[in-house]
């Protein structure tokens, strides 16, 4: 992956351009908590210390679930495609957050790391998305090939932070609808209020563009005619910090948390980007969650734990929290959960 970001840093970086303020100081964006960062050169302590990576299988031959439906209209499914994709269906709007159906995930088709077992939904069998949430613009979340093709059949408004039109338009998908958001800024789709908040994480596709455009997480919420709403919380790549409960105090305790549980090892050099399994645990409490779901493991090998040690951990971190197991589930690739809106 450093290989990747070296080769990547000879290419074109587009910049946000806006007035200075609170996470902006004119050239980069800032978390709300200050926190240690890391470079090249951490990335090679990483890679080339004396710490030990559990070896992933090759290739995982996955149970096939049945496709999901073409909408639904009462209650909210939630349906893991792999790694940070997942769709999202209630209110009768279909939504795909971070999508991503590529064989690889770089700055080229043979550059990055690859997937390991087969998206957990096929691309022809998703209904027809009416949205696309992009939590930041790493390669492994903002997937070119996959958003080329989802705008070139669905035409759906792709909603990412600030900056996030610049880069589309760069990427020659100008074409797209897009929607720039800032943290707490909020767009309604089809009867969907989407709220871009923050996340304590970092943007990146180049050497020249670090923190050009602004990352975050996405608060989703339908309500019905009859006045009962739910929502699903879906938090991006995020280390620790005090956004969870500023979203549980802001916009309520989501109906479903998506939360992510991999890519934590080692925790000397992930802790500032990632949370592990215990930190999800501790952030579906503070969210409020109804049920989470863990995300952001299984597809691809970005870290030193094994493929399926992040739902082994998960396992370990409800037992310890005493939370009962159904309130947090990882779910296999294309499984999902289903909340009827009568809950």
């Amino acid at each position: 992956m450093a290989l990747a970001l070296l080769l990547a840093g000879c290419t074109h970086a587009p910049r946000h351009v806006a007035a200075p303020h609170a996470h902006f100081d004119g050239e980069r964006f800032k978390n709300l908590a200050p926190g240690e960062s890391r470079n090249l050169w951490d990335v090679l302590e990483w890679q080339l210390g004396p710490g030990e990576a559990t070896p992933w299988p090759e290739w995982v031959e996955a149970r096939t679930f049945p496709p999901p439906p073409m909408a639904v209209d009462d209650g909210v499914r939630v349906t893991f495609v792999n790694h940070a994709t997942l769709l999202v269906q209630f209110g009768g709007t279909n939504i795909l957050t971070d999508p991503v159906w590529s064989e690889r995930v770089g700055p080229t088709s043979w550059l990055g790391p690859a997937r390991h077992q087969r998206p957990g939904v096929a691309f022809d069998a998703l209904p027809r998305i009416h949205a696309v949430v992009l939590s930041h613009n790493h390669y492994d979340h903002f997937d070119e090939p996959t958003l080329r093709r989802l705008v070139e059949r669905d035409m759906p408004l792709l909603i990412g932070g600030l900056g996030t039109g610049k880069l589309l338009e760069a990427l020659e998908l100008g074409q797209a609808r897009a929607q720039d958001l800032d943290w707490w800024q909020s767009r309604n789709v089809r009867g969907v209020e989407i709220t871009f908040a923050p996340a304590q994480h970092t943007s990146m596709r180049t050497l020249s563009d670090r923190d050009h455009t602004l990352w975050g997480s996405f608060f989703m919420k339908s309500t019905s005619r009859s006045g009962h709403s739910q929502s699903v919380y879906f938090a991006g790549d995020t280390a620790m910090g005090p956004h969870f409960r500023m979203v549980r105090e802001r916009l309520g305790a989501p109906t479903v948390a998506l939360l992510p549980i991999g890519a934590y090892r080692p925790r000397w050099f992930m802790r500032v980007v990632h949370i592990d399994p215990f930190e999800a645990v501790v952030a579906h409490r503070e969210l409020g969650a109804q049920k989470s779901v863990g995300m952001h493991w299984g597809t691809f090998d970005q870290a030193d734990e094994g493929m399926d040690e992040p739902p082994l951990d998960l396992a370990r971190a409800c037992a310890a929290a005493r939370l009962e197991p159904r309130a947090f589930v990882a779910l296999e690739h294309g499984d999902h959960v289903y909340l009827p809106s009568s809950r």
